[in-house]
């Protein structure tokens, strides 16, 4: 189930970067402007620290879909859905920063993405791939397998903590160490551009 997930998952992200390279025209300068107003404000201090709601739900939305998807066999298919557009989307907004910023774009989006991501994509993972053999087992007692194991044991709710706490870590991160380090780097990425 790991590779299927990581399939889906690395072809949405091929997907978002071709498309990021077919970026032209009006739609990159109006992206490289409102990239550069934000560092700006961000360096002049002007730029607010992200509300709690918007991190709460940036942080969760995917984990807890990939959680509940593994609680009916429709996860069977919208699991695979779920990472192939979360790989999309965040493959789409790196390879936009790189593609328009070069090298600067690079750092700005490991500051944006790179720091939350490294801890919510393995617990999107983690949950996924649990949701996913769910799934399996819920499907299979539809179509008429009804003698597995409890889909939902002890160790199934000790991965759902262990992802929480993580995801409150990560949420700390978002909240307080990225804005902080945006707006300490923004001078520098500012001559980058």
């Amino acid at each position: 189930m790991l590779a299927l997930a990581a399939a889906c998952f690395f072809l949405g992200g091929l997907a978002g970067c071709l498309l990021a390279s077919q970026i032209g025209g009006s739609g990159q300068g109006s992206l490289a402007a409102y990239v550069e107003g934000f560092l700006s404000a961000s360096q002049a201090g002007e730029a607010a620290a992200p509300a709690l709601a918007a991190v709460v739900w940036d942080t969760m939305r995917w984990p807890l879909l990939a959680l509940l998807l593994g609680f009916t066999a429709l996860g069977l298919v919208g699991l695979p859905v779920l990472f192939a557009v979360r790989g999309f989307l965040l493959s789409f907004s790196i390879a936009c920063f790189v593609r328009l910023f070069g090298g600067a774009g690079c750092l700005l989006a490991l500051l944006i993405f790179g720091v939350g991501g490294a801890v919510s994509v393995p617990v999107l993972f983690v949950l996924g791939v649990q949701s996913l053999l769910a799934a399996r087992a819920l499907a299979g007692r539809v179509w008429g397998d009804g003698k597995s194991a409890p889909l939902y044991g002890k160790s199934y709710w000790l991965r759902c903590g262990g992802c929480a706490a993580a995801l409150c870590v990560c949420m700390l991160l978002d909240g307080l160490a990225v804005p902080a380090l945006v707006s300490s780097l923004a001078g520098a990425l500012l001559g980058g551009l």
